[in-house]
């Protein structure tokens, strides 16, 4: 559970574990962010030990998630677009240079946050609860964003290419409003041939085949033909 505090006249966010029996989790997860330094990832300021239960004092990633604000604004116009695209692919390039993974990049594990002297908004990344999940569990993170394609690897493990493909689901959203799809919607795509729908005409018309080429091959279902790096 994440609760707002104020500490040293500082508000935080304070991360705790419901059950000592998922304290293991969150240390872990302390582990992680101690080793990252970025601008559009979360903090860590310290762990926090409350009784019987571990706690992650956090720097707020901000106000709002992209998740709400989708919900309340739609999709992104085209400033916010490229600056919130290059906040989380910025994020993604350090944590494949740093060999971290994430595991559930979704628009509600980031944050829409004031910064600088102007307050300009962007991108901050968090909740890395998943990032030491084994690779051979496919499953872990959220089946909307996940690749559907993990479990025709060989052997099914997860990889940097799902990082991508849950990087590129959220991307599209950021600039339509809503998810794309795999033929009907409602079938597993890994167990049919159902090509990809985008819905191009929600994109800025000016960018349209641009967009459309890249969405294609950000998601491709052979996920070889996709991109290779976060950059």
């Amino acid at each position: 559970t994440a609760w707002l505090v104020e500490l040293d006249d500082d508000l935080r966010v304070l991360k705790l574990a419901r059950d000592p029996a998922d304290n293991a989790r969150l240390q872990e997860e302390g582990e992680v962010l101690a080793k990252l330094d970025h601008r559009h990832i979360v903090r860590l300021v310290e762990p926090l030990q409350l009784g019987e239960r571990m706690g992650l004092v956090l720097e707020v990633a901000g106000r709002e998630t992209l998740t709400a604000r989708l919900l309340d604004s739609g999709p992104l116009h085209l400033d916010l677009l490229q600056r919130f695209g290059d906040d989380l692919l910025s994020a993604v390039e350090y944590l494949e240079k740093q060999g971290i993974p994430h595991r559930d990049i979704k628009p509600g594990n980031l944050g829409v946050a004031e910064m600088g002297s102007n307050d300009e908004l962007h991108l901050v990344l968090f909740d890395f609860s998943l990032s030491r999940a084994p690779a051979d569990n496919v499953r872990a993170g959220t089946p909307l964003y996940l690749d559907p394609f993990l479990p025709k690897r060989r052997p099914p493990r997860w990889d940097l290419q799902a990082e991508r493909y849950s990087v590129a689901v959220t991307l599209y959203e950021m600039a339509t409003g809503v998810l794309p799809r795999w033929g009907d919607g409602i079938s597993d795509p890994s167990l049919s041939d159902q090509d990809l729908v985008l819905e191009a005409d929600r994109f800025e018309p000016s960018l349209r085949d641009t967009l459309t080429r890249f969405f294609h091959q950000a998601l491709d279902r052979d996920w070889a033909r996709r991109f290779d790096h976060a950059e």
